[in-house]
């Protein structure tokens, strides 16, 4: 379960213990990846993504008031943010959806010209995944 903080308390079995990469996925932002393989041997592991350079490529954004997020805007869920993302989210605002809807990409519960605007400004900037 994710936290209010942002940390996540996860339950991994004992077999699974060697470097693994960390990877973030939500259903309409960017995945993305730790910036290098996590030892998971031990009792507990810790891993922040506070700054850019803890995602593979620096794939993250900081906002205004500074702090690092993953980019949102991947509505199709294909590795990029681009035109193909607008639509589904055009197409639910003409017909005033709300709740809590993959297409609502700033989390606000209204599906309308702001979360349009996070994908427009991601997409100009050739937002996309990166994997090791």
């Amino acid at each position: 379960d994710l936290l209010i903080d942002g940390s996540a308390n996860i339950i991994i079995p004992a077999i699974y213990n060697e470097s693994y990469y960390i990877v973030i996925r939500h259903r309409n932002s960017i995945e993305t990846v730790s910036a290098e393989p996590v030892s998971f041997y031990g009792a507990a592991i810790t891993y922040n993504f506070n700054v850019n350079t803890k995602a593979f490529g620096n794939n993250m954004a900081i906002t205004a008031d500074g702090w690092w997020t993953i980019y949102g805007g991947d509505v199709s869920q294909d590795g990029f943010i681009d035109t193909g993302d607008m639509t589904p989210v055009d197409n639910a605002s003409r017909i005033f959806l709300s709740g809590y809807l993959y297409q609502d990409v700033n989390g606000d519960g209204f599906i309308d010209t702001a979360d349009m605007t996070i994908i427009d400004n991601n997409a100009s900037q050739f937002i996309g995944a990166m994997h090791p």
